[in-house]
């Protein structure tokens, strides 16, 4: 009994040098694509389509921007009556997803820019470019964070990308992969995208945003139903159950 809870205590441990962390990290991304395959999160595969997506995205609950992405769609069903529409009207189809008025300008100043560029409203000229070439346009669009890019480019570009969103950065600091106490910074995001395996950093990313929004929660995780329990550090509740008492 005391070897076989040494064993368990041991690897539970955070992962201390890069092959450790890279070991951990493959044996991470190995059981969650068993748990949910590959998952789009819902994400258009149009470039332009999905950078908009990803915008109303922000600082909002799924089911929120969801429900507003669909409600864009058909109220204002191409990029032209997007860019074109009265600004107010706009701000009143955005407005369940939070900050409409910052979103409705940010997207109509997207669309013009893209416009002025490409002399149409598309973006399928991304996929001809290197990763670097997409990060550097698409973050040089009006308020597009580095973040925001990536996520574009993993989804539709089908880009070797893991960007580190609040579900990536809470999991990695309870397994022991990202500092406990730090908080999220966009160079702490790319350090630790840096530190996963290339080949698994869009399996990974995917995955860690299924078991966030499922299992691994900002309050109240599922410990006891978590298939990553044994190796975190972080774990409340033995596997089979569930420490939020479900």
């Amino acid at each position: 009994m005391g070897s076989t809870r040494r064993v368990q205590a041991a690897r539970r441990r955070p992962p201390r040098n890069r092959g450790a962390v890279q070991a951990r990290l493959r044996e991470v991304e190995r059981r969650l694509r068993d748990a949910y395959g590959r998952p789009r999160h819902h994400n258009p595969k149009d470039p332009l389509d999905d950078l908009i997506f990803v915008v109303l995205s922000r600082m909002t609950q799924e089911v929120k921007y969801l429900r507003t992405y669909r409600a864009l769609r058909e109220h204002l069903p191409s990029w032209d009556t997007v860019r074109d529409a009265p600004l107010g009207g706009l701000e009143e189809i955005l407005g369940d997803a939070g900050l409409a008025p910052t979103k409705a300008r940010q997207i109509q100043a997207i669309l013009k820019e893209v416009e002025h560029r490409e002399g149409t409203l598309d973006l399928s000229r991304l996929r001809a470019m290197s990763d670097d070439e997409v990060e550097k346009y698409l973050t040089s669009l009006p308020g597009v964070a580095t973040k925001t890019a990536r996520c574009v480019m993993l989804y539709t570009l089908d880009r070797d990308a893991c960007p580190v969103d609040a579900h990536v950065w809470r999991i990695a600091r309870r397994l022991g992969i990202a500092p406990e106490t730090a908080a999220w910074s966009d160079r702490r995001g790319r350090e630790l995208e840096e530190r996963i395996p290339t080949g698994l950093r869009a399996s990974l990313h995917v995955t860690l945003v299924s078991h966030g929004r499922q299992i691994c929660l900002a309050r109240n995780p599922r410990c006891g139903a978590c298939t990553l329990a044994d190796l975190c550090p972080s774990a409340t509740a033995t596997r089979g159950g569930s420490s939020d008492g479900s």
